[in-house]
């Protein structure tokens, strides 16, 4: 009797394109690689071998001469060796990433029901990336995604590190209402709090609605008031409920950015040109200088990164010089301009910090490399672009 593996052996080697042209393309491709995995030393697991039983039986009146064959490996399937035995790995514990950061990592032997599963968390979670060697994927540390993650994997008998386990129930434990009323801004206690609220405004500055409710982000506060759908766009990057806001650029053009940010006391800004929209340089270059001196930003601006000399690059490179946008980095810095993934190291070694920052016109927006790392000290970015970011959060055009 005839082995199923060594059957489809012989459809293969058979000569003139037999099977080739007999198949569909679909199937032939699959056969053809099961038929390498056959030949070679490895062999095929046993869902592969169930999948070659049911083409071989779905083909079988285009195969006349392999009939008898057939009809025996779809009644009672042998095979000459073993199945290939594949490690079934499902895990979920905390490790380092690339940054050094300390991460969530979700680890599986693919399947198509799990990457469902992540396709959905990455829609509910905060940070989801594929890992660098795109062996599992990563998640922010937080306590909503600790949450999140661990339900939705849980039932799936995902093994889950005891750590996170303990995290998870400790935050279940919790009472919301308890929780959040501790950091009412009326209930914040006052020294500590008031001094780096001053610091950051000034003590002549008019604190309105919108400050209040733009700041608690970055000073971790409750405002008193609930947060609002806004009805221009200062209320609408005041209340945003994540630090990451997407602006759409056919509904609001670079200068009312910037003016919000000037209403809620957000400069100096880091601004980010696209490595991914190069052919843009001058044109998002001229939008920004535009809306700049609309806001009357005449100084203070340096952008750190030249074009080479080409037909754009030079009329590029040229702007930047008649409009003195070459200011050193300092304290003084209203505007900083750099490409996303090509920070300058003195940023690093600066005391001059954002408190914004706008990723212009952005296809990819701000997910890795070092001016990612940098920019998300930050508790407001806005990614000003025509359409949001896939596995962003839903934040569009007039927010939601």
């Amino acid at each position: 009797m005839t082995t199923v593996d060594n059957l489809l052996i012989k459809i293969i080697d058979h000569p003139d394109n037999y099977a080739k042209n007999l198949f569909a393309k679909k199937d032939f491709d699959i056969l053809n690689n099961l038929y390498k995995s056959i030949t070679a030393n490895f062999f095929i697991t046993e869902n592969q071998g169930r999948l070659l039983v049911k083409i071989l039986k779905e083909n079988q009146k285009k195969l006349p001469e392999f009939t008898a064959d057939i009809d025996e490996a779809i009644a009672a399937p042998i095979w000459s060796r073993t199945f290939r035995h594949v490690e079934q790995i499902k895990k979920f514990y905390i490790e380092k990433n690339q940054q050094d950061e300390l991460v969530l990592a979700i680890e599986f032997t693919f399947s198509s029901q799990l990457r469902k599963v992540i396709t959905e968390l990455t829609k509910a979670c905060d940070g989801v990336v594929l890992s660098n060697n795109n062996k599992k994927y990563w998640a922010d540390l937080t306590e909503r995604n600790i949450v999140k993650i661990v339900e939705a994997l849980r039932p799936l008998n995902f093994e889950i590190d005891e750590t996170i386990k303990n995290h998870y129930n400790t935050i279940k434990s919790w009472s919301e209402i308890n929780v959040t009323d501790q950091f009412l801004i009326a209930n914040m206690p006052g020294q500590n709090f008031q001094k780096h609220i001053t610091a950051d405004l000034g003590i002549e500055t008019a604190i309105d609605q919108n400050i209040i409710v733009d700041r608690s982000m970055r000073y971790q506060y409750q405002p008193e008031n609930p947060r609002k759908i806004g009805e221009n766009l200062t209320e609408i990057i005041a209340n945003r409920t994540k630090t990451k806001i997407w602006i759409g650029k056919n509904d609001y053009d670079v200068a009312s950015v910037i003016e919000s940010l000037i209403e809620l006391k957000r400069l100096p800004v880091l601004v980010v040109f696209d490595t991914f929209v190069n052919d843009k340089y001058l044109e998002n270059l001229e939008i920004l200088s535009d809306a700049l001196e609309k806001n009357g930003i005449f100084d203070g601006i340096g952008i750190y990164f030249r074009l080479p000399n080409d037909n754009v690059g030079t009329k590029f490179n040229q702007l930047i010089k008649e409009k003195s946008y070459n200011k050193n980095l300092d304290r003084d810095t209203k505007v900083a301009v750099v490409q996303s993934g090509k920070l300058p190291k003195f940023f690093l070694k600066n005391a001059w910090q954002p408190m914004s920052v706008i990723a212009l016109d952005t296809k990819m927006g701000l997910r890795h490399g070092k001016t990612s790392v940098y920019s998300n000290c930050c508790d407001l970015i806005v990614e000003w672009a025509e359409k949001e970011v896939l596995f962003e959060s839903k934040v569009i055009g007039k927010w939601q």
